[in-house]
């Protein structure tokens, strides 16, 4: 197989340019992957970013095409590449960009969002929606990201010739129509049939029409600029038939998809060299295509609309023109369903909303005067120059990246708080969380807050928006927002936590199951803590939620779970660690025992106490070693009922370790159960009736309260001899 043509030389000044912009890039990678925000190294290296892509950018876009190993501008590349340049092509292309376009106005703010998206893992910006996506929410215009298809390039691998599918999709994908040849070719068949390019249109409207009609229009525009340029350098004498047959199909186009077009006409964007393509198109528009494209807007508005007046009055201004292409629409529309009863009455109204329509209810006279006076007045604004670099400087901060994502986060807090109609507010609060998510994503966690903040203070007001409210914030909880706070809870202050916290609660439960797992998961202390703090905040609310965590495959979760339930509490909490007592990992265990031993009551006591001893092999000694492993009065309880309650003949090992481990607690209790211990005995089993007496006895000692010395004194001079003798013993070692 024959090798792929490399692409011609870079001029060298160009390169040394390209080298200088991949080096400052690099830098301010580095930077700011290594070190917190406000360090001086970022500050320095993207200062130094900013610079090096406002001088690329003087002229105009400076647009880099990325390959595996290389960039590309302007389809050369470096004859041999800087260092800096591999590495840049190599960090793009791990993030499957395939091309970056550097717009004017470029800010420190926009490379630091950027470069800190390149530097997240691949996998997690892809499972993030892609780095296009990504960027969509927190970028702006000054630089476009160009993500690659990888279906595209493995259908071009595997040598399938284009189809028309792809043809939309590449009309669908961007302002330039990017087929190779065979595609090119076959767009050219398709427009030269008429049957196929009528089905194109329709198809390319279909697919865009999700995306309303100034994409529809674009994606049009698109097909026509790319056949265009293709013609206008191989075959430029087949242009007027192309334009032709383009100006039938435009007859397909619905009336808001035309008005598109026709604005389009005075765009230099629309420009193709000196050709005008709308214009040429429209212009070439047939007495059939117009009167079919009234027809068609008419059957499917079931009569005339204000945009198909205007568009019919730009496209035939001539009134006897019109007259009589209403003439021929008319015919075809009585053809149609809708030329049935009432037909006349219906035509009448077209007919009269065509030829007499006019704006004058919305342009005031002394607008239109202006407006019509500005037609004589044109001038080129490049050639004024009476505003001084500060209003200009003002004026291009309202388009900046920064100034956009502000309007539109302002714009959806408006519409939170001004839509009264409960179905489009929920449309709007569904909107609301799911762009919230978005910035999570990237970073932009206030932003986020502030929006989910909304949608719970203004579901707040109306009982017809409350139950909106509560589903939105429960997808916003459930998606994968959680998994990207444990940064923002490392380093943020207190106030933002607070306000994180009292999100989290508003949510609800449903937050839990995400928490706990980030929980589990987290080594930094303050992050563990506070969302530790968050959890234990849902109180018994937060118990359901939890027990459904219990049977997790990742062993962390269900220790998680173990905590959650011992920091809850109750009767309930008691019952749900049972399962959690007996799992096959030791360190869960260890946290389900220190839940029933913090609990402290009866019942906490009676279940440890009764898993112990219906436990076997590993899982009784890890149940055991824990136990006896914890250093502090909260385990008497424990020992207390086992000492009162466990039968010793059966489980004497264990009887034994709860006496000796009570001589370390004191309490009225644990007295009690040892001076029961110190007087029972089994005539029959005389060694272990002394072994028992006598630990009793030494745990009394041991403890040395008065209540404990109390009671050795007694049993020294009353009661069985035994008795009797490990009560004197104990007492001799105290004096």
């Amino acid at each position: 197989m024959a090798e792929p043509a490399r692409p011609p030389a870079l001029a060298p000044d160009a390169a040394a340019r390209l080298a200088e912009f991949a080096r400052a890039c690099k830098a301010a990678a580095r930077a700011v992957s290594l070190y917190p925000g406000g360090h001086p190294a970022i500050a320095t290296t993207l200062g130094r970013l900013e610079q090096v892509s406002a001088a690329l950018t003087q002229q105009g876009p400076y647009r880099v095409q990325v390959m595996a190993d290389t960039l590309i501008v302007g389809g050369a590349a470096p004859v041999k590449p800087d260092a800096a340049i591999v590495e840049l092509a190599e960090l793009f292309h791990r993030q499957l960009i395939g091309g970056v376009t550097l717009n004017p106005g470029a800010d420190l703010q926009s490379w630091r969002t950027l470069l800190l998206l390149l530097a997240r893992a691949p996998d997690e910006v892809r499972a993030d929606g892609g780095i296009k996506h990504l960027w969509a929410t927190a970028g702006g215009p000054s630089i476009g990201v160009e993500e690659i298809d990888y279906a595209e390039v493995l259908r071009e691998k595997q040598g399938v010739a284009a189809t028309a599918e792809q043809i939309v999709a590449a009309a669908l994908a961007g302002s330039s129509l990017q087929l190779d040849d065979s595609g090119m070719r076959l767009l050219l068949d398709i427009v030269q049939d008429p049957a196929k390019l009528q089905e194109l249109v329709s198809q390319v409207e279909q697919s865009a029409a999700g995306h309303g009609a100034d994409a529809q229009a674009a994606a049009f525009l698109t097909l026509m600029k790319g056949l265009t340029e293709y013609l206008a350098k191989a075959e430029p004498q087949r242009l007027e038939g192309v334009f032709g047959n383009m100006g039938r199909a435009a007859g397909e186009l619905s009336a808001e998809t035309m008005l598109r077009l026709l604005d389009q006409r005075n765009r230099q964007e629309a420009m193709v060299g000196t050709i005008n393509v709308p214009g040429a198109v429209m212009d070439r528009m047939g007495d059939d295509a117009v009167s079919h494209f009234v027809a068609g807007s008419v059957i499917k508005e079931r009569g005339a609309t204000e945009r198909l007046a205007h568009a019919f009055q730009a496209l035939v201004p001539d009134t006897d023109r019109q007259r009589r292409l209403l003439g021929l629409a008319e015919e075809e529309v009585a053809e149609s369903a809708a030329g049935g009863e009432g037909f006349e009455a219906l035509w009448a109204r077209v007919e009269g909303m065509l030829t007499s329509y006019s704006d004058e209810q919305y342009v005031s006279e002394q607008y239109a005067r202006e407006l019509s006076g500005a037609r004589t007045r044109a001038t080129e604004v490049e050639n004024i120059s009476d505003d001084p670099p500060e209003r200009i400087a003002i004026w291009l901060g309202t388009v900046a990246d920064a100034s956009l994502r502000h309007l539109d986060h302002q714009l959806l807090l408006d519409l939170l708080n001004i839509e009264a109609e409960p179905a489009r507010w929920r449309d709007i609060a569904e909107t609301a969380t799911a762009h919230a998510e978005d910035l999570v994503r990237v970073g932009y966690f206030d932003q986020a807050w502030q929006l989910a903040d909304a949608v719970v203070r203004e579901g707040a007001r109306s009982p017809a928006r409350a139950a909106h409210a509560t589903a939105a914030l429960e997808r916003f909880g459930r998606g994968t927002t959680m998994r990207h706070v444990s940064s923002h809870l490392r380093g943020t202050t207190d106030d933002a936590y607070e306000r994180f916290k009292a999100l989290c609660h508003a949510i609800g439960p449903t937050v839990i199951p995400a928490l706990a797992e980030l929980l589990s998961s987290e080594k930094d202390t303050r992050a563990r803590r506070r969302l530790r703090d968050i959890l234990v905040g849902f109180g018994v609310k937060g118990r359901d939620s939890v027990q459904k965590l219990m049977s997790a495959p990742n062993w962390e979760v269900r220790r998680t779970a173990a905590f959650l339930l011992r920091e809850f509490g109750g009767a309930e909490g008691i019952k749900a660690m049972i399962p959690l007592l007996t799992d096959s990992e030791p360190l869960v265990q260890r946290e389900a025992v220190q839940g029933l031993v913090s609990d402290g009551s009866e019942e906490a006591s009676r279940v440890l106490t009764q898993t112990i001893t219906s436990a076997s092999g590993r899982s009784r000694e890890t149940l055991i070693k824990e136990l006896t492993s914890i250093r502090d009065e909260r385990v008497g309880p424990v020992f207390t009922y086992i000492v009162r309650r466990l039968d010793r003949r059966k489980e004497s090992q264990l009887y034994m370790t709860a006496i000796t481990s009570l001589g370390s607690f004191g309490g009225t209790d644990a007295v009690e159960a040892l001076k029961a211990a110190l007087h029972e005995g089994d005539f029959w089993a005389p060694l272990v009736t002394r072994r028992i007496r006598a630990a009793a006895a030494q745990a009394l000692r041991r403890l040395g309260t008065p209540a404990a010395l109390d009671v050795l004194r007694e049993a020294s001079s009353t009661g069985p001899r035994g008795v009797r003798s490990a009560a004197r013993s104990e007492l001799t070692r105290t004096t």
